[in-house]
């Protein structure tokens, strides 16, 4: 008797084989359905309901990861972004969504492995240098005790001050999440799938700004932030506000269609009276950032003057109008004195005192600098600073908590995945697509990387999901078969070799 699956194709044939689920999988699929519905009754009967449902909840998961697991990492993301962490109980607080999700997604990468015995996604450099990383931060965060032998946790206006162990967790679980991004995000649907993800779960904190600005709940009076998420803080929002003008202006290039360019359009246009409303900065020199890079870039991705001039004539008109004169005042003058503006004179003494600190912890701990979520603490305790905040500068953050050598390992970092992405950009033409997603993430790479000067984004999610979207796209048009005749038109356009949008 001859098998139907000897008559398909032989590629056809692998991928079934590789798609079945192992003989081990199923058996443990089998004897866990039994297991759980036992412990639905033993539960019931203990009055543990939520944890019964939990389990439930996670079964479910797993099937749902198991069929589609870009779901989950679509999930992930925008919880990530979000801020948003709701537990089935509040005295059971490891019950989040992401954990949950995590248990899915290890049945699911061993479920993978066991069928490819694929393990290429420990390979990536990337996640060579986070190992590193951690090893090194590992080593920095045993050594402190005998480093600083008196110091003991204390309390700041509000919180504990010590986040060894927020940190070290936060920076476990995101390495792993970005394991689960490399495996499972393959295809040009998935990695559109994470790109919108992050495209409109960032964007919610700006209708939030604009809520909370309307309802008159500012910052000190007169700086717009969002309820959640990063947008929290003003200096975040305005990155995120510059981040989503890119993103929605290179999703309007990339189809012809009017609908697509007028919701692009209202996005970018509630951008911009948030992002003045801040009154921050480091937002102000983002913008020129953000037009530089855009204005010269290739021609087909510039910004027509008309539309310059449009956003020009709006910011004047918003700033004369309803922007709180306080957010210009304070935008516009970098280094003001007391008596010009005492908020913005208060912020940068408390910055060059950071930062005045944080150069001597590098200056006597240059190697292993003073462990993983010490900073504050040895701020106030060590180096008696009267302010004792966090570094609100990356570059300072990993060579004082960690010391040079994991300063060097993030620039590496920083470096690799820059080369990933020139290598996304120029082979951009076997999918045009993907190449327009490069060239917004190109934007909101090199916005994070300079907004990493003024804020503390090394350790958050925007790290491990650029990485992750960089790496899934190299992997993806590397695989692709060239175009006929692409060969003479990215030789002429190197630097993204992408055509004008049709």
């Amino acid at each position: 008797m001859v098998s139907p699956i000897a008559h398909m194709p032989a590629r056809f044939r692998a991928t079934r084989r590789t798609g079945a689920m192992p003989l081990a999988i199923r058996i443990v699929v089998a004897l866990a359905l039994p297991l759980v519905a036992a412990l639905t009754v033993a539960g019931t009967y203990l009055g543990l309901e939520i944890i019964v449902g939990a389990a439930w909840v996670a079964f479910a998961m797993v099937g749902v990861l198991l069929a589609n697991p870009v779901m989950g990492i679509v999930v992930m993301v925008s919880l990530y972004l979000l801020s948003a962490y709701p537990t089935l109980l509040q005295s059971l607080g490891f019950l989040t969504v992401q954990n949950l999700l995590g248990v899915g997604f290890v049945v699911s990468l061993a479920v993978y492995v066991l069928n490819t015995r694929d393990l290429s996604f420990l390979k990536v450099p990337q996640v060579a240098v986070f190992a590193v990383i951690g090893l090194l931060f590992l080593a920095a965060t045993t050594h402190a005790p005998d480093a600083f032998p008196l110091l003991r946790p204390s309390r700041g206006k509000v919180f504990m001050l010590d986040k060894t162990a927020d940190l070290a967790h936060d920076f476990v679980t995101r390495l792993a999440f970005l394991l689960f991004f490399l495996v499972f995000v393959r295809t040009r649907r998935d990695i559109r799938a994470a790109f919108l993800a992050y495209m409109l779960a960032l964007y919610g904190a700006v209708p939030s700004a604009l809520v909370n600005w309307l309802q008159g709940n500012l910052v000190l009076g007169f700086r717009a932030a969002a309820s959640f998420g990063a947008g929290g803080n003003a200096n975040k929002l305005s990155m995120i506000c510059l981040m989503e003008m890119a993103c929605w202006w290179f999703w309007a290039l990339s189809n012809r269609g009017r609908s697509r360019r007028l919701v692009a359009a209202g996005a970018i246009a509630a951008c911009l009276p948030v992002l003045l409303a801040t009154g921050s900065r480091s937002g102000l020199l983002g913008a020129v950032v953000l037009g530089v890079l855009i204005q010269t870039g290739p021609r087909a991705f510039r910004v027509p003057a008309r539309y310059v001039g449009m956003g020009v004539a709006a910011s004047v008109l918003l700033v004369t109008t309803v922007i709180p004169a306080a957010d210009w005042a304070r935008m516009t003058h970098l280094m003001p004195t007391k008596a010009e503006d005492r908020g913005a004179a208060s912020s940068n003494l408390m910055r060059e005192d950071t930062i005045l600190a944080g150069l001597h912890m590098i200056k006597d701990h240059p190697w292993l600098g003073v462990g993983l979520g010490n900073f504050r603490e040895v701020s106030r305790q060590v180096y008696n600073d009267a302010f004792y905040r966090p570094p609100h500068n990356s570059y300072l953050w990993a060579a004082s908590e960690g010391g040079v050598f994991v300063l060097g390992l993030y620039l590496l970092l920083l470096w690799i995945t820059w080369r990933d992405l020139q290598v996304v950009t120029r082979l951009a033409h076997r999918d045009l697509e993907v190449g327009y997603i490069a060239a917004a993430i190109r934007i909101v790479y090199l916005l994070f990387c300079f907004f990493a000067l003024f804020a503390d984004l090394w350790q958050s999610p925007f790290t491990y999901i650029l990485i992750g979207q960089i790496v899934a796209m190299r992997r993806y048009v590397e695989r692709l078969p060239e175009p006929a005749g692409a060969a003479v038109r990215s030789a002429r356009r190197s630097r993204y070799a992408l055509a004008a949008p049709a």
